[in-house]
């Protein structure tokens, strides 16, 4: 029997005792689980396209400027995980790109003292109205009014009694940035004081969004992201995320990452987008009206599904609430509609009767083969999830086990302690990691893995494995039929 010692050599004479410790057999670390958010920068210390590791939302607004989205996405993720790891890739605004802007219009004076409750993006402007003021005295305390709050998307200036708001990023992310009164209504205490009226035109005009987002995801490298959270919905941007992704997941990378986004629209204009859709690492959540925009929407998202992702990647990520503000009840999606939604590759949402915004669940918008023919394999993005976490961990375990070792063919006699094994062996270590996956419920039928699973020496040093996975399922319906008698 030939044992192998690291750093002992059998050439020694000198008398001892001589251990080597070996811990090819105690890995049981877990991959880390990394987000990364894409976003735009208008100022501040970070370098546009550099990657760098968030400290939280007062770096992310000291790096990337108030009110970006970057500094946004920060803010709302952080706000939902605290604990995980989050990076940010910051773009530039296009040198081509306009920004969108809308206005707010007020009609005065005012004939009694009250609060102005205005919106921007979801949050909350109050603006102090005293008896007697006049609509341009409102209009430039609305402008004071906002910028004392942190991290409002837009800037606000007034001429006479209308303020105007213009996007700080430049670009057709922009135009999803909605302004709002009395959002709450007087069940939320939110009323005009009296006297006082406001005229909302929302954002328009903005255009082009950044086209270094190709680059600026290439540059990233190896590093492994299992979420990317952005607000873009046009058709460029999320054909370069589409692109970065499938390379990504590909045998010879395997860094993996799944995209999250949000898209704003009515019914008939989001399942008109989801059929334009076809990318099996990529969760478009249909948010109507909502007055948050889908960067908030797109980073609280992937900031709960991160979170059940590191307790365990096959849980549904579903009844999950999230602290965007829900579009008014005749927007939202009804059953029918949100299940046509389903079927057209978008996520959907619920709201309670206290207005708390839920996941109801989060689909791929993969809906076709590449023969165009209805596929649904990739359908709940848990799969996906499941899958990453699976390869990493069989990945990990082949490479502690196996690095370093002597492929002979199968029914070799191979002593023991010697580094030395066959194609039978690793795919019989696969069949051993499988069933510990499955006492993590990441996959199901270990017995009929092993009955299918094919590992096969081709020669070069080369063993090719069929592992037959059949990854966990979500449980998502129990339907019944309640027969009653009468007696």
């Amino acid at each position: 029997m030939s044992i192998s010692i690291s750093g002992y050599s059998d050439t020694n004479r000198v008398p001892g005792f001589y251990f080597a410790l070996d811990n090819s057999k105690a890995n049981t670390a877990s991959a880390a689980r990394r987000v990364l958010v894409v976003g735009q920068m208008v100022s501040g210390t970070g370098t546009a396209l550099k990657a760098e590791i968030s400290a939280g939302a007062a770096d992310a607004i000291a790096k990337y400027g108030d009110g970006s989205q970057c500094a946004i996405l920060v803010q709302e993720y952080v706000a939902t995980d605290g604990q995980g790891e989050l990076w940010v890739l910051p773009l530039a605004d296009d040198a081509a790109a306009v920004a969108a802007t809308g206005s707010f219009v007020i009609t005065g004076p005012a004939s009694a003292s009250g609060t102005l409750a205005l919106y921007v993006d979801g949050q909350l402007i109050a603006v102090p109205v005293e008896t007697g003021d006049a609509a341009a005295t409102i209009a430039s305390n609305v402008v004071a009014a906002a910028a004392s709050v942190v991290n409002v998307p837009m800037t606000l200036t007034s001429t006479d009694a209308t303020v105007t708001a213009t996007a700080k990023n430049k670009g057709l992310a922009g135009n999803d940035l909605l302004l709002g009164i009395n959002l709450l209504g007087t069940a939320g205490g939110q009323s005009l004081p009296a006297g006082v009226s406001v005229a909302v035109t929302q954002p328009t005009g903005g255009t082009q969004n950044p086209t270094t987002l190709a680059s600026g995801l290439d540059a990233l490298g190896e590093r492994v992201y299992d979420l990317v959270a952005h607000g873009y919905s046009d058709a460029a941007s999320l054909s370069a995320l589409k692109a970065w992704t499938a390379d990504r997941w590909d045998a010879m990378d395997q860094f993996y990452g799944v995209g999250v986004t949000a898209y704003r629209g009515t019914y008939g204009q989001t399942t008109a987008f989801g059929l334009t859709q076809n990318d099996p690492h990529h969760v478009v959540m249909g948010i109507s009206s909502s007055p948050s925009s889908p960067v908030r929407w797109a980073a609280q998202i992937a900031a709960q599904a991160a979170i059940t992702m590191r307790s365990n990647p096959a849980t549904p990520i579903t009844g999950l609430a999230l602290s965007v503000m829900a579009p008014v009840e005749a927007d939202r999606f009804i059953l029918s509609e949100r299940n046509t939604l389903l079927h057209d590759g978008i996520g959907t949402f619920t709201v309670d009767d206290s207005n708390v915004v839920s996941i109801e669940r989060l689909v791929t918008t993969y809906q076709t083969n590449g023969a165009g023919v209805a596929d649904d394999s990739y359908l709940d993005v848990e799969t996906l999830l499941t899958a990453q976490v699976c390869l990493q961990d069989l990945r990990s375990y082949l490479a502690t086990t196996f690095t370093g070792y002597i492929l002979v063919a199968d029914g070799s006699k191979i002593g023991a302690g010697m580094k030395g094994t066959t194609a039978a062996i690793i795919g019989q270590s696969c069949v051993s990691r499988y069933r510990v996956q499955c006492t993590n419920l990441w996959c199901q039928n270990p017995d009929t893995f092993a009955a299918n699973i094919v590992a096969e020496n081709v020669g070069g040093g080369v063993v090719k494995l069929l592992l037959p996975y059949d990854f966990a399922n979500q449980l998502w319906v129990i339907a019944g039929s309640a027969q009653f008698v009468k007696s």
